[in-house]
């Protein structure tokens, strides 16, 4: 689990700190305040050595990316990432967690003629040149990740990894690792591929702990007396017995259902790992928040996964807040950002000033 995590020049911020993390941790503050943003850059980081991810966070946007230009004056596809789409400029996140230690991650463009070069030379000695040809500097745009991580009584390690953009299209360079510890992100303007919540409910299912879905889902659907998985049209799908009769696709049982199904079958396939959650309150009703809230606590402890998530509801706070409160162990945190004199800062509230907060009407959305 993460200790802390630090931001510098990564879309709307310029710098920041989140510390005092949790368990589960949740992040408010006003629109275009970085929420989303902040759970992108944790997203990169837990990624560790992949900078492909790069590109996908724009998905969880709902951004596309229809065409690229290779041209020396066109914009890439991670300009964006970059504090006010300043590329000269270097990405760093740093996180200090349990299984890789304090490890930074910086993301900058590659232009300096010799730094080509040298990635020239590794395409071109790669086991696949003749797939991606030679690299032309004068029309490749390149981004280079650097992993840096460091072990208590151990010698700091560094790691480079290339996205390459050519006329032969994209390449990794050298072929990344897989990531230390498992990661999700559940965006808040898609819905997870039934398939992939398939895969997920069958992985649980394996090792006999699917029982942990079902009792989260009684609480939207207390006559839920099973789940199984059913093919629909050569596709699997997640189905519920109601007492119908007859099983019934858990989508056709409401937003709700499959939107706290998404976060317990993420939760339960990331042990010792992190799940992001944009705008966890999507889809649930407020009066069932605070059952959500205490099934989300109960999964994330089974599995050991820490959970990030966002919200614009004062409700879905407060519903937090009771739950964790009431549960015996409050590993929970509100982490609010806010903006003072163009930069945005972080206020953590933890149980009593929480309470305090709530109690005499205090904004912590």
């Amino acid at each position: 689990m993460y200790e802390l995590f630090e931001v510098r020049n990564f879309r709307c911020f310029h710098e920041l700190a989140l510390t005092d993390l949790e368990r589960v941790n949740l992040i408010a503050g006003v629109n275009n305040i970085g929420k989303t943003a902040l759970l992108e850059a944790l997203f990169l980081h837990c990624g560790a050595y992949n900078p492909e991810l790069a590109l996908h966070i724009n998905a969880f946007r709902g951004i596309k990316r229809e065409k690229v230009e290779f041209t020396s004056w066109a914009t890439t596809p991670w300009d964006s990432l970059f504090s006010g789409f300043d590329t000269s400029r270097v990405v760093e996140l740093v996180g200090k967690d349990h299984v890789t230690g304090h490890r930074s991650l910086r993301l900058k463009v590659v232009r300096e003629p010799g730094e080509l070069a040298k990635i020239r030379q590794i395409i071109q000695s790669g086991p696949d040149r003749a797939e991606g040809g030679p690299l032309s500097s004068e029309v490749a745009q390149v981004l280079e990740l650097e992993s840096q991580e460091r072990k208590q009584g151990r010698p700091k390690q560094s790691h480079r990894y290339y996205m390459i953009l050519n006329p032969s299209g994209l390449r990794i360079e050298p072929f990344p690792p897989p990531p230390p510890f498992p990661a999700s992100f559940l965006p808040a303007r898609a819905r997870v591929p039934v398939n992939e919540e398939a895969e997920r409910f069958s992985n649980l299912e394996v090792t006999g702990r699917q029982e942990v879905v079902l009792k989260a889902l009684q609480v939207i659907e207390p006559r839920l007396r099973r789940l199984t998985m059913v093919v629909v049209g050569g596709v699997p799908m997640l189905h519920g017995d109601i007492g119908l009769g007859k099983l019934v696709p858990l989508p056709v049982m409401g937003e709700g259902m499959a939107r706290l199904a998404s976060l317990v079958l993420a939760i339960g396939n990331a042990s010792d790992g992190v799940v992001l959650v944009d705008k966890i309150e999507n889809g649930l009703h407020h009066s069932i928040l605070p059952k959500v809230w205490r099934a989300i606590g109960e999964v994330a402890r089974e599995f050991n996964t820490q959970v990030f998530a966002t919200t614009h509801s004062l409700e879905c706070i407060v519903a937090a807040h009771r739950a964790f409160s009431e549960s015996g162990s409050y590993d929970f945190r509100l982490h609010r950002l806010e903006r003072f004199d163009e930069a945005i800062h972080v206020v953590t509230y933890d149980q009593e000033a929480l309470e305090a907060a709530i109690d005499i009407g205090l904004e912590v959305r």
